[in-house]
């Protein structure tokens, strides 16, 4: 594949990311504010924004050790590292819970990887 593809598919898909862990977080705190027990279209949203910080990871990878590319900052990784396992931590802790109080920390968790989104993308 070539280069310039990959960084501009790994630009962009940060883009994406930050807008869906939003959206994904307002989701959640819908969901709290209502008092709605979580559900499978909930968990449908999770998994989508795990595939899409897994593929984030995957592309940042492939020009780490294809191409020798670094960002700027090497906290960089770590946000990567970080955010890829913020969901499957947060259903881990959560494990069949559907509560309010699960619906709370879901929110959090989506608005702590909007955050963290958009300072992974100012470290790039």
């Amino acid at each position: 594949m070539n280069f310039a593809l990959i960084l501009f598919i790994h630009g962009r898909l940060a883009q994406t990311i930050w807008m869906f862990m939003l959206i994904a977080g307002l989701w959640a705190g819908f969901y709290y504010l209502r008092a709605k027990p979580l559900d499978g279209q909930f968990f449908g949203i999770i998994a989508v924004g795990e595939i899409l910080m897994a593929s984030q990871a995957v592309l940042g990878l492939t020009m780490l050790i294809g191409w020798g590319v670094k960002p700027e900052n090497l906290i960089h990784f770590l946000y990567g590292a970080l955010s890829v396992l913020v969901f499957p931590a947060i259903y881990y802790y959560t494990q069949d819970e559907e509560d309010r109080r699960a619906a709370l920390i879901w929110a959090l968790a989506g608005f702590f990887l909007f955050g963290l989104s958009l300072r992974a993308i100012g470290t790039a």
